[in-house]
Parts: structure tokens; sequence; C-alpha cells
């Protein structure tokens, strides 16, 4: 098709899934309200349209790089804390969010990896969607062989084949920002009176394998461009018995900052954000 009339057809499909998906439109405008005190419902509601939005345009950019219909342009922040990453000899994490367009990136930055990097993704609601999404990843797996994908399913003991992993030197991805199906959530304050819901599981993992962790985001810069935003290596406290109240504020911190930054790009369609009264 012509150029021009993409955005107008994407803009005219997001209007209809976002007229569509009322609970998640909900959860994206009550998170937003939650950010951002001051906002009333129609600004929310906008904001909520914006996330939508720049959702559907990175899921084109992927179909695009996916089919070979297109490209997009990156670029790097961070560049010594990526070197380092790539160089390390020993296991790490890599943290992210939902945010730009993981499923471009990951095979993209695994190719400059000496060593696999296996990505943990949660499993699709439908069984007939599940199948298509491994068939997807085991094509995507042949023309990247350093890349690999697992999918947090129940009764599959992921926890102790990604430590596994990390212990052979791999590099683990996960994402730290939803909390879907049966994970378990905790409960961190990242701004006075503001609490967010997180996934356990990612800092469970950090805290038993001792893995170094980088936290590293995506976010689109423009049309077809986007960014890569590598940070040092988490300082996590020692770890002890009991709760870890410290280390998960770290976490939480490393997570939520760039979800404030980049709000329009966080893609989190359930309620993670909450104000206390």
């Amino acid at each position: 098709m012509p150029w021009f009339l993409e955005p107008l057809l994407i803009a005219a499909w997001t209007l209809l899934f976002f007229t569509l998906a009322r609970s998640q439109r909900h959860a994206v405008a009550g998170n937003l309200r939650a950010l951002f005190p001051e906002w009333g419902p129609l600004r929310a509601t906008w904001g909520a349209w914006r996330v939508f939005w720049n959702f559907a345009l990175t899921f084109v950019d992927g179909l695009r790089c996916e089919t070979g219909t297109g490209e997009v342009d990156w670029g790097v922040e961070g560049l010594a804390h990526l070197e380092e990453l790539s160089n390390r000899k020993d296991g790490c994490i890599i943290l992210t969010a939902h945010m730009g367009n993981y499923d471009i990136a990951a095979p993209l930055f695994a190719s400059s990896f000496k060593r696999t990097l296996y990505t943990v993704r949660a499993p699709e609601r439908e069984p007939e969607a599940q199948r298509l999404r491994e068939l997807e990843m085991r094509r995507r797996e042949q023309r990247h062989p350093n890349f690999r994908s697992l999918c947090n399913q129940d009764g599959n003991l992921l926890g102790v084949e990604l430590a596994r992993l990390l212990a052979e030197g791999n590099l683990v991805a996960v994402q730290g920002d939803r909390v879907m199906f049966d994970v378990s959530p905790m409960e961190v304050e990242v701004e006075p009176g503001l609490r967010m819901r997180l996934p356990k599981g990612p800092l469970f993992l950090a805290r038993a394998t001792g893995a170094p962790c980088f936290p590293l985001f995506i976010t689109r810069d423009g049309w077809r461009r986007y960014r890569v935003t590598v940070h040092p290596a988490l300082e996590l406290p020692p770890r002890r018995r009991g709760e870890d109240p410290e280390a998960a504020v770290i976490w939480a911190q490393a997570v939520f900052a760039p979800a404030r930054r980049h709000w329009n790009q966080w893609f989190v369609f359930e309620p993670l954000l909450f104000r206390e009264s």
C-alpha cells in the first residue's frame, strides 16, 4: 500500500480495538491516573489511547520485520554497559519491561552476543493461539541460532531451568512488570503513596542465583526508529532470610523509572499501579 495510508489504517484499527477492549482500556487509564493523580478521566482516557496507538505502531513494525516488508533503525544508549554485558563470561539476567518491541530487538541483539540469549514470555490465553505462537518462535529461532524463547507455563519448573541456564553462563531476559495468570505478585512503594504490583519470580531468580542483572529497555523514537537503553548492573544488598524489602525497592525502581518516563509506551494492560487514599 502507499506509505502514507499505513498510519491512517493503523489509527482506524486502533480505534476499533480501543473501543472493544473495555477492561484493558480502563486498566491503562487507571494506571495513568495513579501515576498522575492530577489527571482527570478525560485526560487519562486520551493517555490510554496513546498507549494503544504506540502499541499498534510497534506491532506493525514487528510484522514488517518478520515478513521482510520493512526495516527499523536502531540507536543504543549505554553502549559501554552493553559491551560489558556481552563480554562477561558468567550468566547474566537482563531485566526489561513491556516497552518498545522486544520481538524485534531480542533476536537482533542476540546475534551480537557470544552466548545464547533466552527470553521468558507469558503463554497466550487460548490454546490455539499458543500453538501458533510456538510455531512462530521456532521459526525465529531457526533464523537466529543464539536466540531462544521459553514460556512460563504451569508445571514446567521454569525457575529451575532458568537457574541452570544462568549457571551454564547464558543470558536470560525477564520482563519484570506484568502480573498475569497464576504469577505470584509483590507490592512495592515506588513513590510516597504509590504502590506497584510486580511479579516475584524475576527478583527471586536474581537473588537465588546471584547473577548480575542489567536493566535494558526499548523505546520507540519515531517512524520505524527504536532506541535500546542499557543501564549498569543493579547493586542489590546482600541476600538474607525472610522478607527482602531493600532489594525489592531497588528492583521495582529499575522498572518503574523508565515506565514513568515513557508512560505512553508502557504496554501493560492490567492494573499495576495503586494510589493510597
